[in-house]
């Protein structure tokens, strides 16, 4: 697997550099009007700023499927905060996204963990630069944005041994919320595209 630490600084660099010129917007208006309204209820408890409508926006975009399987996805995220803070398999995690995508085998896995394989090929996507044009949003919503599309990519190419496309989605997401409140990839010490932003470098280290 590639080393994700240094995607993670490809990606951070390339991201900065891209936001030079709104590093005076970042927290501002954007972030507080309307039309964010919708965000992640964790972020008022300092968690990730997710923009649910964006995120299913995006996935739609992206990948395959209704729009619903995103909508229900996001539903499962604020049903099941208390898995927020569950650790991820990471060993788990890794050898699935090896057997999917460096054997080409996905049998023998269960949607969920395929969605976990997806979640971590969109994290090294990200993190190569993927992101920072990549679908609307901050970086936390393109981001889970990314790891559903790829999930549902990703089940209609390998299929699984048990669950549904639903799953897959559910567990890509999942995945990904764990990974930004475990590593604390927030936008709280400012905007959405800053703060966090240090802390993606922790994000990737942790697939090292």
């Amino acid at each position: 697997m590639d080393n994700f630490i240094n995607l993670a600084k490809q990606g951070y660099e390339a991201y900065s550099d891209s936001q030079s010129n709104n590093v005076n917007k970042t927290g501002g208006h954007e972030y507080n009007s309307p039309n964010h309204s919708n965000q992640d209820q964790n972020a008022s408890g300092g968690g990730p700023d997710i923009d649910h409508d964006e995120a299913v926006r995006t996935a739609s975009s992206q990948g395959s499927g209704d729009s619903s399987l995103f909508s229900s996805a996001m539903g499962f995220l604020s049903s099941n905060k208390s898995q927020h803070s569950q650790p991820v398999d990471e060993q788990g995690v890794q050898d699935a996204h090896r057997k999917v995508y460096q054997e080409g085998d996905g049998s023998g896995l269960d949607a969920s963990l395929l969605g976990s394989a997806a979640a971590l090929q969109a994290l090294k996507s990200f993190t190569s630069g993927g992101g920072s044009s990549s679908g609307g949003g901050n970086m936390q919503t393109q981001l889970i944005s990314m790891a559903m599309a790829e999930a549902t990519k990703l089940f209609d190419n390998k299929g699984a041994a048990s669950g549904n496309k639903q799953d897959a989605v559910n567990g890509a997401a999942m995945t990904v919320m764990k990974l930004l409140v475990q590593s604390k990839f927030s936008g709280t010490t400012g905007g959405g595209n800053s703060g966090g932003l240090g802390s993606l470098m922790g994000l990737a280290s942790k697939f090292m």
